[in-house]
């Protein structure tokens, strides 16, 4: 009797992974082109378990088989106007920040906030709009934010021009952040955008400007949900600047208060904690 409960337990539970996945990929291609080339997508599918996690699905290997198939259309005839929703689990101002690179490093850098929604449980809701001619690629977008510890929950195509995606932002790291060890120098050469650092278990910050640099010092310092927790801002011309790092402190940003021309020749940046020794 035992048996044969566990056996109907396990063909149960494999029913209903495939009516998710079903339905999943049904949701991703439309309930046309599902029915159109489901011939193709059983054989593709056939080893279900493949494609799930216990009860979570494989979104982005659902969406390789998916696209390498050519099942994935996301062209249009004309361009259209995008929705685009973006739910944010966590550190909602550093994830947003990670997203918005994250968008112009894949060429989105003509869109629109429609709406932003902070929830009671530090969560965010981002709808944005834009003209495209192309819906927003889904593996490219969840492969391009996997590299900055995001990772997506879900993804549902409301329909072809309106997409939304819950991410779990707890661990989303700054990818522009050259991390620092304690006691180390790093060189930087004439900055594109203003420096910014990850550092570890240090308290003091000391910058050295090159020969022929007129740099009015230009400092940040973020936790690591990158809330502000002190800035410094001359307005003379430093050769160099040695200050303290305020507790908490995971990421410092550095640049000119006026241009970064004025560092072109670059910086030295060190870190030190000097409850262990000078450098």
């Amino acid at each position: 009797m035992i048996k044969k409960f566990l056996v109907f337990s396990f063909f149960t539970l494999v029913l209903v992974q495939g009516s998710i996945l079903d339905d999943k990929i049904e949701n991703f291609l439309g309930d046309s082109e599902y029915k159109k080339h489901h011939k193709l997508i059983n054989i593709l599918f056939e080893n279900e378990e493949d494609f799930s996690d216990g009860e979570t699905l494989k979104l982005s290997k659902i969406l390789k088989v998916l696209k390498q198939n050519g099942l994935l259309n996301l062209k249009y005839d004309k361009p259209k106007e995008l929705l685009v929703e973006f739910s944010i689990s966590d550190s909602v101002v550093k994830s947003l920040k990670v997203l918005n690179d994250s968008l112009k490093s894949l060429g989105y850098y003509y869109y629109f906030t429609k709406k932003t929604i902070s929830n009671a449980d530090g969560s965010l809701h981002w709808v944005i709009k834009l003209q495209a001619e192309y819906a927003m690629d889904p593996l490219i977008l969840s492969n391009e934010l996997k590299l900055k510890e995001i990772f997506v929950k879900n993804i549902t195509r409301i329909d072809s021009t309106h997409w939304k995606y819950e991410f779990d932002t707890k661990n989303a790291k700054m990818a522009k952040a050259i991390k620092i060890e304690p006691n180390e120098k790093i060189s930087f050469d004439k900055p594109l955008d203003n420096y910014l650092i990850e550092i570890n278990n240090v308290d003091t910050l000391k910058i050295i400007s090159r020969k022929l640099n007129r740099w009015y010092p230009y400092i940040v310092f973020y936790d690591e949900d990158l809330k502000v927790l002190k800035t410094i801002e001359k307005r003379r011309i430093y050769k160099g600047i040695k200050t303290s790092i305020p507790d908490n402190t995971t990421y410092i940003k550095i640049g000119d208060i006026y241009n970064l021309i004025n560092i072109k020749r670059g910086l030295s940046i060190i870190v030190q904690n000097t409850q262990v020794g000078e450098i």
